[in-house]
């Protein structure tokens, strides 16, 4: 069986949940969440030696969005976070959907986005 972590941020119409597959050679994503899961994105971060020389692993990051979605706002950092922490390539794909969206809606997407990446990083 492939590990898998699964975890959720239970927040109205905020809610977010997130999928990871942790394969051989690299990790599969899924995060979902909103008034309206849905596929918005697709993310591949690979990981690679950072560039200031100082030993540390950072990633480059490729984004496919779909026609007048920005989930990749969302879904990118926690690609890169996770690549970084493992090191590993991360496909990640996914998307979040409130119906109307204000900044504060974006910044409260985002500590939730930022709360279960914490979570994942800390079971990786």
């Amino acid at each position: 069986m492939i590990p898998q972590i699964y975890e959720r941020i239970e927040d109205g119409k905020y809610t977010i949940e997130a999928l990871v597959l942790i394969t051989d050679d690299g990790i599969m994503l899924y995060l979902g969440g909103g008034e309206k899961p849905h596929i918005g994105v697709v993310v591949m971060s690979q990981p690679r030696p950072s560039m200031k020389e100082d030993k540390t692993i950072s990633c480059t990051t490729s984004v496919i969005n779909r026609l007048s979605h920005k989930d990749d706002i969302i879904i990118a950092p926690m690609a890169e976070a996770i690549c970084k922490k493992a090191n590993a390539v991360v496909v990640a794909s996914g998307g979040v959907h409130v119906d109307v969206v204000e900044d504060s809606d974006i910044k409260r997407l985002m500590r939730n986005m930022e709360e279960i990446t914490k979570n994942i990083l800390l079971k990786l």
